[in-house]
């Protein structure tokens, strides 16, 4: 169920993001695409609550927030065809064998 709550999680938080884009490109529609940002970003923070419940706080908020960034960077990158430089590739592989790291190496088990 982890896994399930991770992956939605980072899905919403991308969603918000995309969301919030849209809010600064389409003239006039500002305050709508915050709002509808703001439906899957502010719900999607009851998963990461569930992740705190379920598994090492500090591991739920390394996985939640690393991949929701990912997610977003990805997300926004492909939806606004946005090219990312070499370092930013780069950047992106380091954030994940962070995230890899910190769940290889996490102490409680959990």
């Amino acid at each position: 169920m982890v896994v399930v709550y991770l992956v939605v999680f980072w899905l919403m938080q991308a969603a918000a993001q995309v969301l919030f884009k849209y809010g600064t490109v389409v003239p006039g529609k500002y305050t709508l695409f915050f709002i509808l940002g703001n439906l899957p970003g502010a719900s999607s923070i009851l998963l990461l609550m569930q992740l705190y419940k379920i598994m090492n706080p500090n591991l739920a908020l390394a996985l939640g927030t690393g991949g929701g960034f990912l997610a977003c960077q990805i997300a926004l990158a492909i939806i606004f065809r946005s090219s990312l430089s070499v370092p930013q590739y780069a950047s992106i592989v380091a954030i994940a064998a962070g995230m890899f790291g910190f769940t290889l190496f996490n102490r409680s088990g959990s």
